[in-house]
């Protein structure tokens, strides 16, 4: 169960994570500007995107799951994932159809991103109401693990395939050959979610629940995520200064760092391996701690650890791979506290009626606008020569998070009944 769920959104963060670091080599095949620089910048505006996508399917798939049922809609978004990959692997070039290939690349990219925000609603939903209370933060830390496995396969592929071909063949043909595997590999992880039993939690609400019609159904729907838009409004708060953080460092750094800094293009890609395994080892040890003593601990010392080191880990970076490598290790342990806690922590926020979609809607929405912009705003302020405006920025974001953290209220150990853990009325905490 937890393979089957976990192996669909790692090829799906897969997915998405290759477009990041495979567009130093494929930007100037979409795009037609003699400057490097400009057209990575370019191909960054697509990826950011699919990130604004993302709330439309967190909000349209939540929909679906919230009525049909969680397993059906992780069907029907990993086919849209292994989809869109195949896409992009065979997307023709500017040279080949002009403006259109950056038009095609555009499209495909929104495919993936609608995709992207009702997988994250599902697999979150279904794997925080299938777990036990007393260790739904362990468990759930195994969904970030699996986005961080799909980072890691992504980065690890990349620097292969570096190793062994050059990099003009990088940029001509070499950048298909993930995209392919992904698309390949998206269809054989729809085939292992086919066994998949819907979760109790929602079979009995659902068994407990009339059957309206569809348009009745969709008002009721709405109405529930209208009663819980506090909730909502804290996850945004919550996601979007991690998400900031976490593109920032566990997706784009390699690239940013052989853009910015001249950092050999092999060993920066290793080095993101190597960071992102350090996170794999550092969640479930983050997760404990959510499961010991609360998932808003956890995230209070995430804010103020980035605020205090978001300076530090910036001036760092230069021109070594092992700096680099340090660099992402330090940022991903810190990560590793909030992370952990997102998958328990915002299920336990909502009701049954509409955890999928509150979850969906949520979490997309801030990664649309904080995690989605963060690559591009980053290599955009650093192409200025103003870099230290974009790392007082993930301050800002970091303090806003604790904040957040601090004025909501405990959830762990809670039951994920039809009722909402959280209410309008309940939903802050005073200490």
């Amino acid at each position: 169960m937890i393979l089957a769920v976990n192996m669909g959104n790692a090829l799906e963060w897969f997915d998405w994570t290759t477009f990041a670091i495979f567009a130093v080599y494929f930007s100037n095949q979409f795009f037609h500007s003699a400057d490097a620089v400009s057209n990575l910048l370019s191909t960054m505006a697509v990826f950011a995107v699919g990130f604004v996508m993302r709330p439309i399917g967190g909000l349209v798939f939540g929909l679906v799951a919230d009525r049909r049922g969680r397993k059906f809609v992780m069907a029907v978004t990993m086919t849209l994932v292994a989809a869109s990959s195949v896409l992009i692997a065979v997307a023709p070039t500017y040279e080949q159809i002009g403006a259109f290939a950056s038009l095609w690349l555009l499209l495909v990219r929104c495919l993936q991103g609608v995709a992207h925000g009702g997988e994250q609603g599902g697999s979150y939903t279904y794997i925080a109401e299938v777990a036990r209370p007393g260790n739904r933060a362990l468990w759930g830390s195994t969904v970030i693990m699996s986005t961080v496995a799909g980072t890691v396969l992504a980065t690890l592929l990349g620097a292969v395939m570096r190793t062994w071909i050059d990099a003009t063949a990088m940029a001509d043909w070499g950048w298909r050959i993930p995209f392919l595997i992904g698309g390949a590999l998206g269809f054989f992880a729809l085939y292992l979610r086919r066994g998949l039993r819907e979760s109790t939690t929602f079979t009995e609400h659902a068994t407990a629940t009339t059957n309206p019609a569809p348009l009745a159904a969709m008002r009721t729907a709405i109405g529930d995520i209208w009663a819980q838009r506090n909730s909502i409004l804290r996850v945004v708060m919550l996601v979007g200064g991690t998400s900031v953080f976490s593109y920032t460092w566990s997706v784009s750094a390699p690239a940013y760092a052989i853009s910015f800094h001249d950092v050999n293009d092999k060993l920066a890609m290793w080095a993101g391996v190597v960071a992102n395994l350090v996170f794999i080892a550092a969640l479930p040890l983050a997760a404990l701690l959510a499961d010991r003593f609360g998932r808003r601990w956890n995230n209070i010392g995430w804010g103020v650890g980035v605020a205090i080191l978001a300076f530090p880990l910036s001036g760092m970076l230069d021109s070594s791979a092992a700096t680099l490598t340090l660099a992402i290790s330090i940022a991903l342990v810190v990560q590793a506290l909030a992370a952990s806690t997102q998958v328990a922590w915002f299920a336990e926020l909502f009701s049954t009626a509409s955890r999928a979609a509150g979850t969906g809607i949520a979490v997309s929405l801030a990664a649309a606008i904080f995690g989605g912009t963060a690559p591009y705003l980053n290599s955009w302020l650093t192409s200025r020569g103003t870099p230290d405006i974009f790392t007082g920025y993930v301050v800002v974001l970091a303090l806003a998070v604790a904040v957040a953290a601090f004025f909501t209220r405990e959830t762990k150990g809670i039951a994920l009944t039809r009722e909402p853990a959280v209410t309008p009325e309940n939903a802050t905490h005073v200490p």
